[in-house]
């Protein structure tokens, strides 16, 4: 317990979740700039930077397409805001 990558690999066991590596036609789809890639205003027009919200995906295990999620946040008025995110891969 308190090893990062120990857990991370039982959790992915226990969950039978892939962990094998993507395909060339997958790989092909990703940015030129592969891991060095960082979100720009230019590639982001017409998007919502939502990164600071605690978003869960809802899709159930098995699933081919994980495309959408939940956050739930109390305001400051003390009530809640549930968001429902969909995306949208068209």
């Amino acid at each position: 317990i308190g090893d990062r990558e120990t857990e991370t690999a039982v959790v992915l066991h226990e969950y039978d979740i892939p962990t094998r590596e993507f395909s060339r036609k997958v790989m092909g789809c990703l940015p030129k700039e592969g891991k060095d890639w960082k979100v720009t205003e230019e590639n982001s027009k017409g998007r919502t930077d939502l990164r600071h919200l605690p978003v869960c995906s809802i899709d159930p295990p098995g699933c081919k397409d994980i495309d959408d999620a939940l956050h739930i946040r109390t305001l400051d008025n003390g009530n809640l805001e549930i968001g429902v995110h969909i995306a949208d891969v068209t």
